[in-house]
C-alpha cells in the first residue's frame, strides 16, 4: 500500500511578521534530527536552535517557525515603542 499524504495545517500565520523578518535578514528553517525536526534561526553569521534544540514533529516544526516569526516581530515592535517613549 502507498503512503497516505497528509496535509499540514498551520494556525496563526502572520505574513506581516514573516515579511518583517525577511527584511531584517532572519533565516528560519527546520533541520532533520533523527526522526524529528529542530528549528534553526539565524541573522547574519549568528544562529541558534529555537527553544534550545527542542525536537518537533514536522507539523509542529512548521508551526513553531510561524510562531517564531511572530515572536521576533512583536519583540522588535515592543522594543521600538519603548525607545520612542524614552526619547520623549
Amino acid at each position: 500500500m502507498g503512503k497516505i499524504k497528509q496535509s499540514l495545517i498551520y494556525r496563526k500565520c502572520n505574513y506581516k511578521a514573516q515579511s518583517y523578518c525577511f527584511k531584517q535578514g532572519f533565516v528560519i528553517y527546520p533541520i532533520l534530527s533523527n526522526t524529528k525536526y529542530k528549528v534553526w534561526y539565524s541573522r547574519g553569521g549568528n544562529g541558534q536552535y529555537y527553544m534550545k534544540g527542542k525536537e518537533f514533529t514536522l507539523q509542529q516544526a512548521f508551526q513553531s517557525i510561524w510562531d517564531l516569526y511572530t515572536k521576533i516581530y512583536n519583540y522588535d515592535k515592543q522594543r521600538k515603542n519603548e525607545s520612542n517613549t524614552n526619547t520623549l
